[in-house]
């Protein structure tokens, strides 16, 4: 892992649940944290520094329950190579720790869990050339593969990310929700398009005085949020799982993505999903079948297709009950033997 998980992300979420359920299928698994940098801003004395991150890498993630069995790890550990001398195989699931991943385990197998094009904090070319090195790319969309392909020594292996059926699913019958009700997912970085979401529900509000919004994320509620915009900070998976099975209609207006869980989430617990037509959604949504999509930025469009799901019966019937049927593809039990069949090979 690249830092501390201190906080929710979906990315994040998706290695832990491997680990949990690789370790449940009788392996040892094995969580480093490169997080050698950890605080330096502050500038404490470097020996207690490195002495608090050893210890704060046994707390993480605080968000989500890690098996116990899963060993964590950080590169301060006294004994840390000696702790990973008999690993098969390494799994790198970040670009910036790719070259000190090869660095630190020169001459060992290394696999390259490839999560989105992360070109957030470096360039392209830094990207691109990460997927030249000849680890075993793994990716977990189509167009991903598209990408990494172009570069990699070898085909990439594709899994799609899956999700719990058994914890994602429909609590709340969709007949007993609140019509005039969306679900977002608030997100400060640009590429989740959250501007767009918010101007498409501001003008769904004039139409639908009755309208109201449930959020869940990272940040502080913005003091400009008005009552009928509930936000949960730091939402349990529980906690989640209860929004999704309180709205009927799940917006989305992301930008880029490699994936996109909450989207897929949202669909298996019965919401009708609108989203913008990013790459991401489109390893699992498609238009007019089970989920209306709209241009990326589109505001207009994305509050013309929720005016649809909310005036059409048989429409947004139609959407929820073929988003049931094509969540059943998504399984972890599926997944996480073809990720397990990888590393062996």
């Amino acid at each position: 892992m690249n830092n501390f998980s201190f906080s929710p992300t979906g990315g994040a979420k998706v290695v832990f649940e491997y680990a949990n359920r690789l370790s449940a299928r009788g392996n040892k698994v094995q969580m480093l944290y490169l997080n050698h940098k950890a605080w330096k801003k502050y500038h404490l004395p470097e020996s207690f520094r490195r002495w608090l991150v050893s210890k704060a890498s046994r707390f993480s993630p605080t968000w989500y329950p890690l098996d116990k069995k899963v060993e964590r790890l950080c590169l301060y550990d006294r004994g840390m190579k000696e702790k990973t001398a008999d690993t098969d195989v390494f799994v790198v699931t970040a670009v910036t720790t790719v070259n000190i991943s090869r660095k630190v385990f020169k001459d060992r197998k290394i696999a390259y869990f490839i999560q989105g094009y992360e070109n957030w904090d470096v360039s392209d070319e830094y990207c691109q050339n990460t997927y030249k090195l000849g680890m075993t790319n793994i990716v977990i969309s189509q167009w991903l593969k598209g990408i990494v392909d172009k570069y990699s020594k070898k085909p990439s292996i594709l899994i799609k990310d899956p999700i719990d059926l058994n914890v994602y699913k429909i609590n709340t019958p969709v007949s007993e929700r609140k019509l005039h009700a969306i679900g977002v997912l608030y997100h400060a970085m640009p590429h989740k398009g959250l501007k767009y979401s918010i101007a498409a529900i501001k003008k769904l509000k004039t139409q639908y005085p009755d309208l109201e919004v449930y959020m869940f994320g990272v940040p502080e509620r913005p003091k400009e949020f008005p009552d009928w915009i509930h936000y949960t900070r730091k939402a349990t998976q529980q906690q989640t799982v209860e929004i999704y099975n309180k709205v009927s209609v799940w917006l989305c207006a992301t930008i880029d993505e490699g994936y996109g869980l909450t989207g897929l989430e949202a669909m298996a617990c019965g919401d009708a999903l609108v989203s913008t037509a990013y790459t991401g959604a489109l390893e699992y949504a498609e238009d007019g079948y089970n989920a209306l999509l709209s241009p990326v930025k589109g505001v207009d469009a994305l509050a013309n297709n929720v005016r649809r799901v909310f005036e059409d019966d048989a429409l947004r019937e139609k959407l929820i009950q073929n988003a049931q049927e094509s969540v059943k593809d998504f399984s972890w039990a599926k997944a996480v033997v073809k990720l397990e069949e990888t590393l062996r090979e």
